[in-house]
This record gives C-alpha cells, structure tokens and sequence, in this order.
C-alpha cells in the first residue's frame, strides 16, 4: 500500500531513461490516487498528462497547466527550452 500519494506526479524522461518503465511509474501513481501525472519526454518533446479529467499527448504549441498549481502555466515548448539550457 502507498504511504504517500501526491496531488501532482511529474517524471521527466531522458534519452538514458526506459520510457515504458517511466510510463508504468506515472501510472502506477494514478492507480494510488494521485489526481495528475505528467510523463515529459525530452528526446520527442512530447507531454503525457494522466488526470481524473483527461488523458492526453501534448506538443510544444500547448500548454502545461494545472489546477494543482494555481495561475500558473507555461507553453510546453518553453519549458523544453528552459530544461535543454539547464
């Protein structure tokens, strides 16, 4: 049984990491009860969100957004460019 569940669950995947490793963690966190997990793939720069609300592939014309962090967003593009400047 786990412990700890978060609201929000984000992974980040590396052209080191296994993806469908990292895809089984994100959902694993949704069957616990965590109400948003988001899988970013940096070598596709694609977005995976699993939420109560909807299960989506996100581009970088879109927009990361949630109601786990309020008045916060920012296009998906964006921030790639902010994780490949490190």
């Amino acid at each position: 049984m786990q412990r700890f569940v978060p609201d929000l669950a984000i992974e980040i995947a590396s052209k080191n990491d296994r993806f469908d490793a990292l895809l089984a963690k994100v959902l694993r966190y949704r069957r616990c009860g965590t109400s948003e997990a988001w899988l970013f793939s940096i070598p596709t720069r694609q977005v995976f969100l699993y939420s109560e609300r909807l299960t989506a592939i996100l581009g970088e014309g879109d927009t990361f957004e949630s109601p786990q962090i309020p008045e916060f967003s920012i296009r998906i593009g964006d921030l790639f460019a902010m994780i490949e400047a490190g």
